[in-house]
């Protein structure tokens, strides 16, 4: 299989000696993913740094590797590894915009288990597919790096105030989405965090890069597609259902979203590629 990856070799929550040094100033001849779950210090492309718990770096076979414990340490750092191999390695950092050579701020190296646990099950078990697996798992590996650090500088970028009301955001928007029935609006929402309406409009914008009045509808269609092809009720009992008052204002903000009608959008059970043409 051409655009197979290989995972040489690879490590869970590795324990070394305080005084253990990793120093491969030749570079190796495979690719590197660390990710640490302790302090530690590197050699990057911008030279000798000290990284945090949760940070993660990507060698390419020529960068002279180096890390080691942080200064004051009295037990040796740990981390998650992987050796890997493939000509769909550079390409997958370059999709998913995960840096060579640099420290990679995740905050937490939690994420980073269930796969690296479903790929040490993979190359333990070689079950049929294998190569297909690993693959597939690698890719899901460098596409939760690539979110991860996203995340991560969005979260910088906030204010203390910010991040603490971020979770608190979290929680609202997933009652507001079990509840999407519910006769939702700014203001009720804003009561749930003690905020004015015209500042939760503002931070939930940024939190979601929607607006509650929009992300709500979103939740809304979502539901009556669902309905709409797995159910026998009507187009204006499937609209109530979802929490539009008005089936006309729902028949219209579903043609405006989706370029057809509920209609037609039933008629054709989803089939998005023949919904469009027929109205």
């Amino acid at each position: 299989m051409s655009n197979s990856i290989q995972v040489t070799l690879m490590g869970i929550n590795t324990p070394h000696e305080p005084d253990f040094i990793l120093d491969r100033p030749a570079g190796f001849h495979a690719y590197v993913l660390l990710c640490f779950m302790t302090p530690f210090v590197a050699r990057t492309a911008q030279g000798m740094e000290q990284g945090r718990i949760g940070d993660c770096l990507l060698h390419d076979p020529s960068f002279g590797e180096y890390h080691r414990s942080a200064p004051g340490m009295t037990d040796g750092f740990r981390n998650i590894w992987f050796h890997l191999s493939g000509e769909q390695v550079p390409l997958l950092a370059e999709q998913y915009d995960v840096p060579f050579n640099e420290i990679i701020s995740t905050g937490d190296p939690g994420w980073l288990l269930p796969t690296a646990r479903a790929l040490e099950h993979e190359l333990f078990h070689r079950k049929p597919y294998t190569v297909e697996r690993i693959t597939l798992l690698v890719e899901d590996l460098f596409l939760q790096l690539g979110r991860q650090k996203k995340l991560t500088q969005e979260l910088e970028s906030y204010t203390p105030l910010e991040k603490e009301l971020r979770y608190k955001f979290t929680e609202i928007r997933a009652q507001v989405h079990s509840e999407y029935q519910e006769p939702w609006n700014v203001e009720r929402m804003a009561k749930l965090v003690n905020l004015s309406p015209e500042r939760f409009w503002v931070l939930y914008q940024k939190f979601f890069k929607a607006s509650p009045k929009d992300d709500l509808i979103t939740k809304r269609l979502e539901e009556a597609k669902v309905l709409l092809i797995s159910s026998s009720r009507s187009i204006e009992q499937v609209a109530l259902d979802c929490g539009f008052n008005s089936v006309f204002y729902f028949s219209r903000i579903f043609k405006k979203r989706n370029g057809y009608s509920p209609s037609v959008f039933r008629k054709n059970l989803g089939n998005y590629d023949k919904a469009g043409p027929l109205e």
